[in-house]
């Protein structure tokens, strides 16, 4: 059996290499994911969707996709949700449809605050930004909803953040 692993060990897999070097990580995020340590910070779900990332990262969109699916059928959650990277993902292919579908399965999911501001990101820098500002209008509704004491101040202001940028360039006045 292998060591446990930490946070730290699939954090360290981060950042740029080569498209090939992204396959080998993510075939060794995979195998991690395979092999469960019952001391294992990371849970199930999170190295698969490292390993998602990585499949992305080395320009394989499917192996992406089929990475992410088996995501939501997995041990534990994911932050931010698996779908926002799949409508990321879903987007730069240019495969639009599927990426909106993505994205209602998200909205139907009522994600976070924090997801909200994510998906906001997602829909701003593919430049569909009346899909950016849906996703902001959904995020300070989640918001409204929350009890002070349960709403993440950082997501929050992610959100306002991403929300003011798209009304700008919407030229809708601030909030």
């Amino acid at each position: 059996m292998r060591a446990p692993l930490t946070h730290e060990d699939v954090e360290e897999l981060e950042g740029h290499r080569s498209p090939d070097e992204h396959r080998v990580l993510a075939e060794k995020l995979l195998a991690w994911a395979e092999e469960v340590h019952p001391d294992d910070e990371p849970t199930t779900a999170e190295l698969l969707s490292a390993a998602g990332w990585q499949h992305d990262l080395a320009g394989d969109t499917d192996g992406a996709l089929a990475v992410f699916r088996r995501v939501l059928a997995a041990d534990g959650v994911t932050y931010p949700d698996v779908r926002v990277p799949m409508v990321a993902v879903l987007l730069a292919a240019g495969r639009t449809e599927e990426a909106a579908g993505a994205a209602d399965e998200l909205r139907r999911s009522s994600p976070g605050v924090g997801d909200c501001a994510m998906a906001a990101e997602v829909y701003e820098l593919a430049g569909d930004l009346p899909q950016a500002h849906r996703w902001t209008a959904i995020g300070m509704t989640r918001a409204a909803l929350l009890a002070d004491d349960e709403l993440d101040e950082q997501e929050l202001a992610r959100l306002t953040s991403v929300r003011s940028r798209v009304r700008l360039a919407l030229g809708m006045p601030t909030d």
